[in-house]
């Protein structure tokens, strides 16, 4: 029986990329990913942070469930690589749809980290510590910025709890007290209000960025221009990232990133194929012809 590849059900080439797509993520396959320069020069930058007492990373994840497939493994491996560097962190969103994953990104980081090695604790308001979503955009980001005392003009914590009274706030000054940056979203216009107002006159905390596919390009001006230390250029960046991690502690488990990357590296191989099995098929019938 022939079959004609340029006639294949449409149903059978949804199939085989559903299931080049899920069979890595159920079976926790995964391929070495490509190289990516930017998101290696963003671990280099967290590599090399050498924190004075009262300094922290301040995380803006300003994204929601719709492009969770790439914030959210590209906040894991940030927020990990932190952790493990015993790294003091704040989470924050200007974006409401976020605020469920201030909470849950972190502890499940530290429930993998702890699964690891039980010896390790990692204590919510030293360790790190959740602002929650707040309303206000460059308003509020330009007040932290002119603020003389963090801990004062943010007041309380998503839990309620007064930030005077937490550790990883005990020491903290005014905006010299963050010492990176770190802003992952899929929204446009986000990153622009950082890099307008999130410095001071003689000060500018170190900026990494994350972004979706789809913003790359735009992410690579601020990138070349030095704005930008260091950039996840989507699921690519936080699988090479995972990567740098793995290379970096053996013990470390396969995570999301790697396993999302390796199913869609395989379903674009299928499609490709299917498109030169088509494009052969008709130049086979067009010769017979």
């Amino acid at each position: 029986m022939n079959i004609d590849p340029r006639n294949i059900d449409r149903r059978i080439v949804y199939l085989l990329v559903i299931l080049a797509l899920s069979i890595p993520l159920i079976q926790g396959y995964t391929l070495k990913p490509a190289r990516m320069q930017a998101a290696e020069s963003f671990y280099q930058e967290v590599e090399k942070l050498t924190l004075n007492p009262g300094q922290f990373v301040f995380l803006s994840l300003d994204f929601g469930p719709n492009s969770k497939a790439e914030n959210l493994p590209q906040s894991e491996v940030v927020i990990e690589h932190l952790m493990r560097r015993r790294i003091p962190l704040a989470v924050y969103s200007q974006y409401n749809q976020a605020e469920p994953f201030l909470n849950s990104i972190p502890e499940g980081v530290i429930e993998r980290l702890q699964a690891e090695d039980s010896s390790q604790q990692y204590i919510y308001g030293r360790d790190w510590v959740n602002l929650g979503f707040r309303p206000g955009g460059s308003i509020i980001i330009q007040g932290i910025a002119d603020s003389k005392n963090l801990a004062e003009f943010l007041k309380k914590d998503a839990r309620g709890n007064s930030l005077k009274d937490l550790p990883i706030f005990s020491e903290t000054k005014d905006l010299s007290s963050v010492s990176m940056l770190v802003q992952i979203t899929s929204l446009v216009g986000t990153l622009d209000t950082y890099l307008q107002f999130f410095s001071k006159k003689n000060f500018r905390p170190i900026f990494g960025h994350g972004c979706t596919s789809i913003t790359i390009p735009q992410a690579f001006n601020y990138l070349d221009s030095g704005q930008l230390r260091g950039l996840l250029e989507g699921i690519a960046g936080a699988a090479w990232y995972s990567q740098l991690l793995k290379q970096a502690y053996p013990a470390r488990k396969v995570d999301s990133s790697m396993t999302i990357n390796t199913g869609l590296g395989i379903a674009h191989l299928v499609v490709i194929l299917l498109v030169v099995l088509g494009n052969l098929g008709h130049f086979i019938r067009s010769r017979a012809a």
